[in-house]
């Protein structure tokens, strides 16, 4: 059976954002799933982000695929379904497939004439046995857990969920022969070839504006240390970016793969996601992944104020991210922070933002915007305050609720922090240079490269108009609709930060204070005007 799987654009063509300028990390979504079947059948990867426009149709057309699968998170949602368009149009017999995070969380928003199929959580499994049916020659997938699909009746039908219960070591491995002729076109900044592994799958943290761990059911499995020295072992590109959700999570098993790596002498250069509360609180296992490689660390430091990160549950304060921050700094691992711009800030609280991203001195701080992304209680709760409801502004550099500002002040601040937090960048590549001089070394010839992909990006992120047409028309959400003010907009608090979230599960409302309450608080209890 002839098997295409399909890496969609993150945006339109000639759109520039974080994914296609910052990193471009390998698909393993789809190596993984591919891997599951490739032993047995003809698979074929196409990154759509590395082909022209063209190569889709050509590709359909020449290879005619009996299966046609996708992926999609929610920036990139339309693009994944207008790949499934396209395969129904010119193989009207290859049966389309969808999965991923956006139609694990939102499968309503793939019930289409050309999507036969929804993955609903974990892939690799479920699509071997989707592929074992359709091989057989059936294409009922009655009792197939992990699917919604459509029958021959046109309806759809849901089955059960699968169990997360098979461990890590025992799916079949991501085959990354399939990218083959991408390799070395992946990367993160100026690190480059690159390659990309899993180690872990989902999150013990109950963050609410995230949906990793709802994605994951709040199960934390984890791939033994062996098999992760062993995967980093087989990669030939000299670095590695660990896609794990939370990485620093378990102490033994990351002195266990320490040991590993030791033990089989892997000398690779590598990065992942971790949080900043667990580098302050062991600062001498961070010396020892350190010494085995870690160069990077990308972190959700998301705010300057105590209050804020308390009500986004991050159990993280500003004092913490900043000795997490110190200890990187002397072990020479660079930082990536993670920083949101929340939709009701004033001038004030942008030059605040920026001056204390300049205080941590993060190497690469990506100032984002809070987005209640679909999928997570935050959504959820705030759904009728959304002032679009259209996928492609939710991308953490729009902001999808009201602003205090007007929007086009609002943008204004916003783009100057391209500039404004140079002196934090400036100062952490020196100190990373002087820790990590051989690995700079080896970096330069990536340098120039990178800069002029970041040259283009941050001219268009300089000028608000940017982003103001990028929402022109398209701010007709049911909050747009009913003129939602910025001060309307509830918010969890530090005081009872699962507040909102009972009301995203359908508890009924209590009293609680607006964003502007929040933060400037009168004897009435009513917002200011």
């Amino acid at each position: 059976m002839k098997i295409l799987l399909v890496m969609p654009t993150p945006y339109e063509t000639g759109r520039l954002g974080l994914e296609n300028t910052v990193w471009l990390s390998e698909p393993v979504a789809l190596t993984s799933v591919g891997g599951a079947v490739s032993a047995d059948h003809e698979v074929r990867i196409l990154d759509m982000r590395l082909e022209p426009e063209d190569a889709l149709a050509r590709t359909l057309v020449s290879f005619a695929p009996d299966v046609v699968g996708t992926t999609s998170m929610t920036t990139d949602a339309y693009q994944a379904a207008a790949v499934l368009r396209m395969a129904r149009q010119l193989c009207p017999d290859a049966l389309t497939v969808i999965g991923g995070h956006h139609p694990t969380l939102m499968p309503e928003a793939f019930d289409t004439p050309y999507v036969d199929v929804i993955v609903q959580g974990e892939g690799e499994l479920t699509f071997r046995e989707l592929i074992d049916r359709l091989e057989a020659g059936s294409r009922d997938l009655t009792g197939v857990h992990g699917l919604r699909w459509r029958g021959a009746d046109g309806r759809r039908r849901v089955e059960p969920r699968r169990a997360q219960e098979v461990s890590l070591d025992a799916l079949p491995p991501p085959d990354r022969s399939l990218i083959a002729r991408y390799r070395g076109r992946y990367f993160f900044t100026a690190w480059r070839p690159m390659a990309s592994i899993f180690t872990s799958r989902g999150c013990s943290y109950d963050c609410n504006f995230c949906a990793i761990w709802e994605y994951y059911e709040r199960r934390v499995r984890y791939l033994s240390a062996e098999a992760i020295a062993a995967r980093m072992a087989a990669c030939e590109e000299p670095f590695i970016f660990v896609l794990d959700d939370n990485f620093l999570v378990n102490r033994r098993r990351l002195e266990r793969l320490c040991d590993a790596l030791e033990q089989r002498g892997v000398r690779k250069r590598w990065m992942t996601q971790g949080r900043t509360d667990f580098v302050a609180e062991h600062p001498e296992l961070m010396a020892r992944l350190a010494k085995n490689g870690l160069v990077g660390l990308l972190s959700g430091y998301e705010s300057n104020d105590d209050d804020t990160l308390a009500a986004l549950r991050k159990r993280a304060t500003f004092d913490r991210n900043l000795k997490a921050n110190r200890i990187l700094s002397e072990l020479g691992i660079l930082s990536t922070g993670i920083f949101m711009a929340r939709p009701d800030f004033t001038k004030a609280q942008f030059d605040q933002l920026y001056e204390t991203i300049n205080q941590l001195e993060v190497g690469v701080p990506l100032v984002t915007i809070l987005t209640p992304l679909p999928g997570t209680r935050l959504y959820r709760a705030m759904a009728d305050d959304l002032m679009t409801t259209d996928h492609r502004l939710f991308d953490l550099l729009h902001p999808v609720l009201p602003t205090r500002l007007p929007r086009e002040e609002f943008y204004a601040e916003f783009a100057r922090s391209v500039d404004a937090v140079k002196p934090s960048i400036r100062r952490a590549l020196r100190t990373f240079a002087k820790r990590r001089r051989r690995f700079v070394l080896e970096m330069l010839p990536g340098v120039l490269w990178f800069y002029s992909r970041a040259f283009r990006y941050q001219r268009v992120h300089r000028d608000p108009r940017t982003f103001l047409r990028d929402e022109e028309g398209l701010l007709n959400g049911p909050g747009a609709r009913r003129g939602v003010r910025w001060d309307e907009v509830r918010y969890p608090t530090p005081a009872d930060p699962r507040a909102l979230l009972r009301v995203a599960e359908g508890e009924p409302p209590t009293p609680a204070p607006s964003w502007h309450e929040l933060v400037h608080p009168n004897p009435t209890g009513r917002a200011a005007k």
